[in-house]
């Protein structure tokens, strides 16, 4: 089914799953109070749960996709665009129940609030209403730790980069079914999409709320992943506010610090296309020496064409020394 068949009726079940998720996130994490500009999540939800309101919704997103200029409609292009069957004065009730929310009222006729916008992008993505899966597609990498290829599935709205012959796990990767709707570029999109999340953790800034993220180093013994990873440390990653996190390692976060993009630039790598996985320094621990653990003191190498940039980082992330030599010739990228 593509996005445009996809019926009206989705939705308002949709919403209802959506709610109970959103309420639950507010009791961890939203601020006590409300001002008269806040409503709650089952107010804001309760206004498309219903076919017509869905449907809206729809006509005017599917419209403001297609515009190049002016994205508003007319009442009367309005209900004449939406498939629905009902007469003029209860379509209007239900257009004027979604206006100040997320469709908003001009001159020139309706059109999607931000908050309509991002509704309507979060269906059409099939976040909520679609499961697809992408059996294992081999990818131009071999394992550090065994020689096999790795390999690229998308199963259960996630991506993995996985070994499947010692079953190392490269990465994991959360994304809406739409990325696998087409194979075209699968590969450098889904690093393309991955980079740009990472890079608003490596800011310490939450990918979805904007919230500040707290973060801390752990030993690999205390997540849940040292039967499919090897790790000497992870950087964790989390937002109070709406629950997302994040284990990195070291050297993934510093993909996207200045001092290693400038680095790896001048020797001819550029980090910011290059999928993590073919970055050794970033894929594996090998070039990254723990010194001490109370307070954490790390070294990491970073080893591109003959030259070998190293940093000495403490808990805070914060570089505390660095240095260039030269690199031994079996550590080169």
């Amino acid at each position: 089914m593509t996005d445009d068949d996809q019926p009206a009726s989705d939705l308002p079940g949709i919403l209802s799953s959506v709610e109970s998720t959103h309420s639950g996130l507010n009791e961890a994490g939203k601020p006590a109070g409300e001002t008269p500009n806040q409503s709650t999540s089952e107010d804001a939800f309760a206004l498309v749960g219903n076919e017509i309101r869905a449907e809206i919704i729809r006509t005017l997103g599917a419209h403001d996709a297609d515009a190049t200029g002016e994205s508003t409609l007319g009442f009367a292009d309005l209900r004449a665009a939406a498939e629905t069957d009902v007469v003029s004065s209860q379509f209007n009730y239900h257009l004027q129940k979604l206006v100040g929310h997320y469709v908003e009222k001009t001159d020139e006729g309706y059109r999607l609030r931000p908050e309509g916008k991002m509704l309507y992008r979060t269906i059409r993505a099939g976040t909520f209403t679609e499961r697809e899966s992408l059996s294992p597609v081999a990818i131009d990498q071999d394992c550090y730790y065994c020689d096999d290829q790795l390999k690229l599935a998308y199963d259960d709205g996630m991506f993995t980069v996985q070994c499947h012959g010692c079953e190392t796990l490269y990465d994991l990767i959360l994304a809406p079914p739409s990325a696998v709707r087409t194979d075209e570029n699968l590969q450098s999109r889904v690093e393309g999409y991955n980079y740009h999340l990472r890079q608003a953790f490596a800011q310490g800034v939450c990918p979805t709320c904007l919230n500040p993220l707290e973060t801390e180093l752990l030993d690999p013994s205390e997540t849940g992943f040292t039967d499919v990873v090897e790790r000497d440390l992870y950087v964790y990653q989390s937002c109070g506010y709406c629950g997302n996190h994040s284990y990195l390692s070291l050297g993934s976060l510093f993909l996207h610090h200045p001092a290693v993009i400038g680095f790896c630039y001048e020797q001819g790598l550029d980090v910011t296309t290059t999928p993590r996985w073919e970055i050794p320094f970033a894929a594996t621990d090998r070039y990254l020496t723990v010194r001490s653990t109370d307070p954490w003191e790390i070294v990491l190498e970073v080893p591109v064409d003959g030259v070998t940039l190293e940093l000495v980082v403490d808990e805070e992330l914060s570089i505390l020394d660095h240095s260039v030599s030269a690199s031994p010739a079996d550590d080169d990228i």
